[in-house]
């Protein structure tokens, strides 16, 4: 025998909406969405091999201007930055647009989504790109990076941080060519 439940809102004891069900059947769960996107906010120069923290950032929360609305309000950013109010798992992602402007080329663009747990020490790794000088115009390039972070404590954050064997520059023009970004996604409870 085929039983059916009907219901609209699935709550928490203490009255807190974990679950909702719209007409059309789509299932949301507004307390885990998550979704926060920064832009560079204008053009940095990076000039040192000691990687930098990338600091200026704007978060896209347009939909006219960036496309987009911000989903959630767990991620902040103070100088670079970046904290979670909601913890949990994040997938997060950057895109880092960098340019060359005069000839030689680059030996190596270090750019790295770093992390420090509960106030710990760095964890970053070192990954590299390079950018050849092929003309007499500037020499673009754009390093992606991914990374899953377990936000489990209320000061863990991120950092994106660029270091390099020569002069190049960010490109940043916050959201209105989407030239450097970060973003953040919650996938998962955090893991303790």
């Amino acid at each position: 025998m085929a039983s059916t439940l009907k219901v609209n809102t699935i709550q928490h004891t203490g009255g807190t909406s974990a679950m909702t069900i719209d007409s059309a059947g789509t299932i949301d769960f507004p307390v885990n969405n998550n979704i926060t996107q920064f832009g560079l906010n204008s053009n940095t120069s990076i000039t040192s091999s000691t990687p930098s923290t990338i600091t200026g950032w704007v978060q896209l929360n347009n939909q006219t201007t960036h496309g987009f609305k911000q989903v959630g309000t767990a991620i902040s950013q103070s100088n670079g930055i970046f904290t979670a109010s909601r913890l949990g798992v994040y997938r997060v992602y950057c895109e880092v647009h960098y340019f060359r402007t005069a000839s030689p080329g680059v030996r190596y663009v270090q750019v790295d989504l770093a992390f420090t747990p509960n106030g710990g020490s760095l964890i970053a790794g070192d990954i590299y790109n390079n950018v050849p000088y092929t003309n007499n115009d500037y020499t673009y390039n754009l390093s992606n990076r991914l990374r899953y972070y377990n936000f489990n404590h209320a000061n863990d954050a991120v950092l994106l941080r660029v270091g390099t064997s020569n002069n190049i520059t960010i490109k940043g023009t916050g959201g209105s060519d989407f030239d450097t970004q970060i973003m953040f996604e919650w996938v998962a409870p955090p893991v303790a």
